[in-house]
């Protein structure tokens, strides 16, 4: 059952955590192998004993999946049926301890490309050679083809003025502005920005071109913040669209993972 759910809710793009009991001594409710998986709303499948080591082991799993680590905790209960705490002590004559090993199972992040021209086709082949998840939206029906876009999770035909009712968007999004037209961007980039949940908006342009959507957008009421990255990518070199694309990719990278703009290399020529 547990196992069945866990894959409903990946299918659904859900957060998950795994909690497994990896060893148990004297009295415990589960034994070494029982498992429960939850899900960032709490939701469970399985368990692990119940009552309030199983409480303690859903807010870890919480914790797992938010910060994206592995956690390892042992609880103890003193005496057959009570409280169980965690803790490294000894157990009593009558007590029981059990361990769990919690490990998260979370989506990754994807790229939403926005515009299927050449530097769009360009980034979605680096996503599918990268094993980054992508989907791209577009109003041309014509350009949005499997053999253009290869492994795309979805392919988006519909009005550039309406991504709010045709596309979901979460805190994995990583959204690239690369339509046909200034119009187009500016209309992508006014929704964009309004959805509190996208950690990253990138847009293809210059900075003139930049400021005038701003204005235009901030004229009407909206709001720009920090999250548009524009021009987008970073500084390797000429512009093809290739090149471009890499440095889209790169720089999605260093922002969803936590990277700098550093060299790894060392100064071997000092070194003897």
């Amino acid at each position: 059952m547990w196992l069945e759910r866990l894959v409903a809710w990946q299918a659904q793009g859900m957060a998950c955590a795994i909690v497994t009991v990896i060893a148990a001594q004297g009295f415990t409710p589960r034994k070494a192998g029982a498992k429960m998986v939850v899900n960032a709303l709490g939701e469970t499948a399985g368990s692990v004993g119940g009552g309030t080591a199983e409480q303690q082991c859903i807010e870890l799993a919480k914790q797992a999946m938010a910060e994206r680590i592995c956690i390892t905790q042992r609880f103890v209960s003193r005496v057959e049926g009570g409280e169980w705490v965690a803790d490294e002590k000894n157990l009593g004559a009558c007590g029981g301890a059990l361990t769990v090993f919690i490990e998260p199972v979370t989506p990754e992040p994807e790229v939403v490309i926005f515009g299927g021209g050449h530097i769009g086709q360009c980034l979605a082949r680096l996503c599918a050679a990268m094993d980054m998840p992508y989907r791209v939206y577009d109003d041309r029906q014509d350009i949005l083809t499997p053999d253009r876009f290869p492994g795309a999770r979805s392919l988006v035909c519909a009005p550039f003025e309406t991504i709010g009712t045709q596309i979901e968007l979460t805190n994995l999004s990583y959204c690239v502005i690369m339509t046909y037209g200034h119009d187009h961007d500016e209309t992508v980039l006014e929704q964009l920005a309004r959805n509190a949940e996208i950690p990253y908006i990138g847009m293809v342009g210059s900075p003139n071109k930049a400021r005038v959507l701003i204005e235009n957008i901030r004229g009407r009421g909206g709001a720009i913040d920090k999250r548009l990255y524009c021009p987008v990518g970073l500084k390797i070199g000429r512009n093809q669209p290739q090149e471009i694309a890499l440095s889209i990719l790169a720089e999605i990278t260093l922002v969803c993972r936590g990277g700098s703009l550093e060299h790894m290399r060392r100064d071997w020529s000092t070194v003897s």
